[in-house]
């Protein structure tokens, strides 16, 4: 009984030290994650203006944690990836640095742009350049 006792003594130890960082793992992948699914809608983006030959505008949307892809002349919504707390990712906010940004058909963009992720004090940041090159740095 004294040797089971130890045991779930020496395993609540265990993982009392390790929560934090398991917890900062996990917070630092999700960003990541976050980061990498923005830049590929960013590059779908740029794809359907070219593909459909029509100009695509991305935006944030109001809550500030999610992002949209319309349809520049008719305002039609084509995508909306969300991001916020109650989602997946459970980002805190997305920032852009300009807002929003038109996807021309000849590939080419209105502004350059650099959105930036944030979750518990690590934040990433995905840019695109006026040529329709999206990165994450």
């Amino acid at each position: 009984m004294i040797e089971m006792l130890i045991v779930v003594v020496v395993l609540g130890i265990m993982t009392a030290v390790s929560f934090p960082t398991i917890s900062r793992i996990t917070t630092h992948a999700r960003v990541n994650q976050a980061a990498a699914v923005v830049a590929h809608d960013l590059s779908v983006a740029a794809s359907n203006a070219t593909r459909h030959r029509k100009p695509v505008r991305i935006m944030r949307g109001a809550d500030k944690q999610s992002i949209y892809m319309l349809d520049r002349v008719s305002g039609a919504v084509l995508s909306m990836r969300s991001l916020g707390p109650a989602d997946a990712y459970a980002l805190d906010s997305v920032a852009f640095s300009v807002t929003p940004v038109d996807f021309l058909p000849n590939g080419f963009t209105s502004r350059a742009l650099t959105l930036t992720l944030w979750s518990a004090g690590y934040s990433r940041q995905v840019t695109m350049s006026r040529a329709g090159w999206v990165r994450v740095p």
